[in-house]
């Protein structure tokens, strides 16, 4: 009898401590959240958002740091196989209707001999998608998008945007956020314990 009196005072003991590590853990996470997503606020993460849908996006910002809305005209779901199989329809109209929010035209076409060269032609510049190799090595959907994003930054930065495409996740879940430095050292900040929730640069 003493025995299950005393199993049940631990076992009661450990469901109070985990509460109260719990609580005191998403205390922690509310508290987080608001200081990450207002530092975003100010430094113009929602810049080029929908106007009639401006408080509630920051609020969601402050109070759950919800990066993901596309009401930002931030975030792109891309999906790295598509991109290599040069499935751009796929992507491509939300990454205009982003990038022309920043007087940014973006135009892309494969080449004549796109099926054997793997060439495409962004804004009437010519890059390799991908090599034969990184074909035959079955790295092409990462070195695709790498080299995809890499040449748009690049372009970008021509016409003096001060933002970059940063890539997250990977494979076909992969997605793009357009941020400034500022704004990307923010989120790695707040995903400083979760590496696969932080964005990279192609």
């Amino acid at each position: 009898m003493e025995y299950y009196i005393f199993l049940g005072l631990i076992i009661g003991i450990l469901i109070f401590l985990t509460n109260f590590i719990y609580e005191k853990w998403g205390r922690k996470i509310e508290k987080l959240n608001k200081k990450l997503g207002t530092q975003l606020i100010d430094n113009g993460f929602l810049d080029f958002a929908d106007s009639f849908n401006l408080d509630e996006l920051r609020s969601k910002l402050i109070n759950s740091f919800n990066i993901y809305e596309e009401e930002n005209h931030r975030i792109v779901q891309i999906d790295a196989e598509e991109l290599a199989e040069f499935g751009f329809d796929f992507f491509l109209p939300k990454l205009q209707k982003i990038l022309a929010k920043r007087n940014f035209d973006l135009n892309v076409r494969t080449a004549e001999d796109y099926e054997n060269s793997n060439d495409i032609f962004i804004n009437d510049e010519k890059i390799k998608l991908y090599t034969k190799e990184e074909m035959e090595k079955d790295t092409f959907w990462d070195s695709g998008a790498r080299n995809f994003f890499k040449k748009v930054n690049e372009l970008m930065l021509i016409e003096g945007i001060k933002e970059k495409f940063y890539l997250l996740y990977d494979d076909n879940d992969l997605a793009v956020l357009l941020l400034t430095e500022k704004q990307y050292r923010v989120i790695k900040h707040r995903y400083f314990d979760k590496e696969n929730e932080q964005p990279y640069l192609p």
